[in-house]
């Protein structure tokens, strides 16, 4: 059996996320800050399948250090890594003080890195040529499509995907896959962690989860398409996810190119 690991799994996209890995198979691996409700999930889990809820902080690398030293040991394995958690913040460059710059960074961005470090020892162990494994770092079509008056949120998921595609050419030999999964706004409870935001500004991002046609089990369903296809962005709009696969088209045309040869007399 398979091993997945989903932090922030107790709701929203990681939830979804857990029980379609469940109909899969998969071994499912619980992490959450939230006890009560990661529990809960955990619970629903085990009538399907296997299934383990440890209590995570992501912010704080022993945490993650520390989940992987309980993967290891409960598990013995770890398959794919999706690193979902995740907060909002709104706020212009001047009116974003540095607490809340690091609070953004700590939460968005280096919970990927560090969660990335604590397991890739367990997957090198894990995955094989045959069986290769995955890191998901979840960020959001935001990395792309810039939401005004939102520039820590912006800047983070943005620094998401950068540390994505680098990491990817680092395990290109350790047959781990690196991914990105980039999605536009849909009904979470996302805007609960907008703790330094006004209200109008929380009214706004609501009003674009409840608008948007997205949910968080056809989010999760793209990304494990991603998975299977070893896409590098995974984009659940069908324009962006269209004018990408031009994009790509066009950018591996262009890398496949003969370089123009250098006329050494000239």
């Amino acid at each position: 059996m398979k091993t997945i690991v989903i932090t922030g799994a107790a709701s929203g996209l990681g939830k979804a996320l857990a029980f379609l890995f469940a109909d899969k198979g998969y071994q499912i691996v619980v992490a959450d800050l939230n006890e009560e409700d990661g529990k809960a999930v955990t619970a629903e889990l085990a009538a399907k399948t296997s299934a383990h809820f440890f209590k995570c902080d992501v912010s704080s690398s022993d945490d993650l250090n520390a989940l992987a030293d309980s993967v290891r040991e409960s598990c013995g394995a770890c398959h794919i890594l999706i690193n979902n958690a995740g907060i909002a913040s709104s706020g212009n460059l001047m009116d974003t003080d540095d607490a809340e710059w690091q609070r953004l960074l700590n939460i968005n961005v280096l919970s990927c890195v560090n969660s990335s470090k604590a397991f890739i020892p367990l997957m090198k162990e894990t995955v094989s040529e045959s069986e290769p494994g995955t890191i998901v770092n979840i960020a959001s079509l935001a990395a792309f499509g810039l939401l005004g008056g939102m520039m820590s949120y912006n800047v983070s998921k943005a620094a998401v995907v950068a540390f994505s595609e680098s990491l990817r050419c680092e395990l290109v030999n350790d047959h781990i896959h690196v991914m990105s999964g980039c999605p536009s706004f849909f009904k979470t409870n996302l805007t609960s962690s907008m703790i330094t935001s006004s209200q109008d500004t929380i009214d706004r991002v609501e009003r674009w989860m409840e608008n948007s046609h997205l949910t968080a089990d056809i989010v999760a369903a793209d990304i494990a398409r991603g998975i299977d296809n070893k896409e590098l962005l995974v984009f659940s709009d069908k324009p962006i996810h269209r004018i990408y696969r031009i994009y790509q088209f066009i950018y591996r045309m262009l890398v496949r190119k003969p370089k123009r040869k250098v006329n050494p007399k000239s």
